[in-house]
Order: C-alpha cells, then sequence, then structure tokens
C-alpha cells in the first residue's frame, strides 16, 4: 500500500487550520508512515480507507486540533 493518499489527506486537513494543528497533523502524518507497513502487515488496515479513517481519528482527537 502506498502513502500518497495520506499525503494528500493531511493537506486537505491542514487547510484553515492554525499553525499549532498543521504541525500536529504533519507528527500523525509522520507516525502513520513509520506504522503503516507494519499495519498492513497485520491486517489492521485492509484498505486505504481504513488507513484513512485511522488518520481522521487521530487527528480529531488530538487537542490541537480542536
Amino acid at each position: 500500500m502506498e502513502t500518497g493518499f495520506l499525503d494528500r489527506l493531511a493537506n486537505q486537513l491542514k487547510a484553515n487550520k492554525t499553525a499549532t494543528c498543521r504541525r500536529a497533523i504533519q507528527r500523525i502524518l509522520v507516525r502513520m508512515k513509520k506504522k503503516k507497513k507494519k499495519h498492513c502487515e497485520t491486517g489492521q488496515y485492509k484498505s486505504t480507507t481504513d488507513a484513512e479513517n485511522e488518520f481522521r481519528r487521530l487527528v480529531e482527537s488530538d487537542l490541537a486540533c480542536k
């Protein structure tokens, strides 16, 4: 599974956000990319939609983006 879709999603989520929230989104993106391979192998992300939903959930739960 490639990670370009996560980059695109991160850019969309950063729109009209504070600098603090944009940095938090970038940190989440880096963590997701590092863990993506492991999660795909263990079956946590069966599709790009699963990974995208997890990314959105992490951003929404981050205090910097509330």
